[in-house]
């Protein structure tokens, strides 16, 4: 197969003077015309995939929603029997209120 190419004078002079330097005209247009097909498909492939990664993400709050909600379905919680509270520990009452002043600035 044979492939004509008319080069206008002032709009492609950039391909003409390209086209003149090379040794192997007809490969090195193949390979020219080889890189920018691959070009054209690596953005279109690249668009594709962030397209698809942003559909997934736009939906991830919905997936682990629904996630959460048939796990804890069938999970049941007891509930704690209520006891009679007993005396206070002084020591961990006075550390545990040393601690809430340091957090509160008192």
């Amino acid at each position: 197969m044979i492939i004509h190419v008319r080069v206008r004078e002032g709009v492609d002079d950039d391909i003409a003077a390209w086209y003149g330097t090379q040794v192997e005209k007809s490969d090195a247009v193949r390979q020219a015309i080889r890189a920018h097909m691959q070009l054209q498909h690596t953005d279109t492939l690249e668009a594709m995939v962030r397209q698809v990664v942003a559909c997934e993400l736009a939906r991830l709050p919905d997936v682990v929603a629904v996630a959460v909600r048939e796990a804890l379905a069938g999970y049941q919680l007891t509930p704690a029997q209520e006891r009679e509270s007993g005396p206070e520990d002084p020591e961990l009452a006075a550390r545990l209120d040393a601690q809430l002043d340091d957090l509160f600035g008192e």
